[in-house]
């Protein structure tokens, strides 16, 4: 990339990118976003909303499979990319206590929120380092990583382990020139959490008080900050969480008053 490319805004020209669960939310906003940006975008998902997004987008090629799956994971190396986005993640169902949770999910949430992960960083290292034009790494993670969600303990253990992973693997693969960094959304609407639905419209004037910024955010939230971690205006940054999400993590359990204070004491949040 030469410095006009930089000016002419196109940040990933003669890149290469995976991202899985680029199908849909999030992680198509991403993928749209790096794509308009000069890479060419490989998107590994089990919908097959990615073939509609290939189609439409020349840069994208979908690769409809499961990105849980062992044998996927294997196969992204063949792609050569410079950047991976571990985007795949999921609650998996609604909120019960630990108590009574099944141990039988613990493996299936474990697979779909660090597995993955794991296993495609793994398959797609090697190449990186061997052709040395470094790259960039980029996990989603969640606020969950960072503070507790009842109903979700086991699902907000593999995210915080997720967290711990890209800056124990920093560290490691930062002499080859590869960073690798986490996003952490919250309260972003997607087609897992559409709060549209999920908030009454009588109660939308509310979201001041959930998050500083308000909200609720939009996947494009998401994916402006993934193309700054994917690109060289990152180069100098790795083993870190971008926070998407609106200052809720920075309000660490404060909520703003109409009268324009605040309270960790809220009697009607």
């Amino acid at each position: 990339m030469t410095d006009t490319d930089a000016l002419l805004g196109q940040l990933l020209i003669g890149k290469s990118a995976i991202v899985t669960g680029g199908a849909q939310g999030i992680g198509a906003a991403i993928s749209r976003l790096f794509a308009a940006h000069g890479a060419a975008v490989v998107v590994v998902d089990n919908d097959v909303a990615a073939a509609a997004l290939a189609r439409e987008v020349p840069a994208i090629t979908a690769v409809i499979a499961d990105a849980t799956d062992p044998a996927v994971a294997l196969d992204l190396a063949a792609h050569q990319p410079d950047i991976l986005v571990n985007n795949v993640g999921h609650f998996l169902r609604p909120p019960i206590t630990f108590v009574e949770a099944d141990p039988s999910e613990w493996v299936q949430l474990g697979e779909i929120n660090l597995g993955h992960a794991m296993r495609a960083t793994h398959a797609v290292l090697p190449g990186m380092i061997e052709r040395e034009r470094g790259g960039s790494i980029i996990n989603l993670t969640t606020v969950e990583a960072h503070r507790g969600i009842p109903g979700h303990t086991v699902y907000a253990t593999y995210k915080a382990a997720l967290r711990h992973f890209t800056r124990s693997l920093a560290l490691e693969v930062g002499p080859h020139g590869i960073r690798v960094n986490n996003i952490a959304p919250d309260l972003i609407e997607t087609p897992q959490v559409p709060y549209t639905n999920l908030v009454a419209e009588q109660d939308r004037h509310h979201w001041p008080r959930w998050a500083p910024l308000g909200g609720p955010g939009t996947p494009h939230d998401v994916a402006g900050p993934a193309l700054f971690l994917a690109s060289e205006m990152s180069r100098y940054v790795t083993g870190t969480t971008v926070h998407v999400d609106g200052g809720s993590d920075a309000a660490g359990g404060w909520f703003a008053r109409p009268n324009g204070t605040w309270t960790n004491r809220p009697l009607n949040p």
